[in-house]
């Protein structure tokens, strides 16, 4: 068991310092299925190749006397950090001549509703190039059962769609890297500082694990390593249990995550416990995040949904309030060899 000063539960910061650029799609190591509509009747298809300039790419080709747009998502949105502005990065290469009008980035938000966001016109050249187009959480581009020009998190990458000149002839595009840069979030009040409270892991010396508090990249941070030898998680919770908070329809909770090198493949889960004893496990938007602080935010319902895993208490599925923070676990694969995160600071904006 470890032992720190137990630090204030509520205070107010104003607002998050900006996030990094995080990988949302890489042809070159993401094998996702891809749909492209009506391929047949508009005679297109996107499919996994290479670009003249030697990338791992996806290969768009049309016939533009068929249709004056080509379409494709991903059978699987790629999730996205909560955000209430952003930067998409789309790497493309163009070829000479191309007959392309516009590029389009488009996600789907948790109802349903498409929402649609043009790269800039005087972005499109020839050759190898990253375009970039400003997200807003507000938008009136956008269709869908449940229409009304906002963003209901969480949102999820959708797809492409290109927009080219109809005439006679072919047309083709090379779709690379997609890396997403969320603006600044309103944090609301901090839960808890990791770096002066008491936690404990849960069979730690079974499983090689530890935990220490130190500073890292210039602040205090409670770091927690492993040895994937000897198990495939680890987990802890705090002690004591930290106090409830108020009842939400809907929260964002953010934490504070130092990532290190090499680190996909592991899954950062936070875990909420309700009146009845029921844990809630939700998995953290970590894929893709470059090395180092990460202000990492997720966005919980009061139906408990969608959950990574749930156990215990009464299990009805539902958040049974009051609620609290339990604590966190990390998975990780078996045998790949020591690993660390460390954590700061948790959030809670409603």
């Amino acid at each position: 068991m470890l032992r720190f000063l137990f630090g204030s539960l509520f205070m107010l910061p104003l607002v998050a310092l900006s996030a990094l650029p995080a990988r949302v799609y890489d042809p070159a190591t993401d094998a996702l299925q891809i749909n492209v509509n009506q391929s047949d009747a508009r005679r297109q298809s996107v499919l996994p190749g290479n670009a003249p300039s030697g990338q791992a790419m996806l290969h768009a080709k049309w016939d533009c006397s068929a249709a004056n747009y080509l379409e494709f998502n991903f059978l699987q949105p790629i999730p996205l950090p909560e955000f209430n502005t952003g930067e998409v990065a789309l790497e493309v290469f163009i070829p000479e001549g191309a007959p392309i009008r516009k590029i389009n980035f488009r996600l789907i938000d948790s109802q349903g509703e498409t929402f649609q966001y043009m790269f800039p016109t005087a972005q499109l050249k020839p050759g190898l190039q990253t375009l970039l187009v400003q997200l807003n959480s507000v938008h009136k581009e956008s269709w869908g059962a449940k229409k009304n020009g906002r963003v209901d998190f969480p949102a999820r990458m959708l797809g492409v769609s290109v927009d080219f000149n109809r005439k006679e002839g072919q047309g083709e595009l090379w779709i690379g890297k997609v890396a997403f840069t969320p603006g600044p979030l309103e944090l609301g009040e901090m839960l808890v500082d990791l770096a002066t409270t008491p936690v404990r892991i849960h069979l730690a010396g079974d499983r090689g694990q530890t935990a220490a508090v130190e500073e890292a990249d210039g602040r205090q941070a409670l770091r927690f390593n492993w040895d994937a030898a000897r198990g495939k998680w680890m987990e802890f919770a705090f002690t004591p249990p930290l106090p409830p908070f108020a009842e939400f329809d809907s929260a964002r909770f953010c934490v504070e995550l130092l990532i290190p090198e090499n680190f996909d493949g592991k899954t950062v889960n936070l875990r909420l416990s309700d009146k009845s004893g029921e844990v809630f496990q939700y998995s953290l938007p970590t894929k893709g995040l470059a090395p180092g602080w990460h202000l990492v935010s997720l966005r919980v319902e009061k139906s408990g949904a969608p959950a990574r895993g749930i156990w215990s208490g009464d299990q009805n599925r539902k958040l049974d309030f009051p609620v609290r923070l339990a604590g966190f676990s990390v998975d990780y694969p078996a045998g790949s060899g020591e690993g660390t995160v460390a954590f700061g600071k948790v959030y809670l904006a409603r």
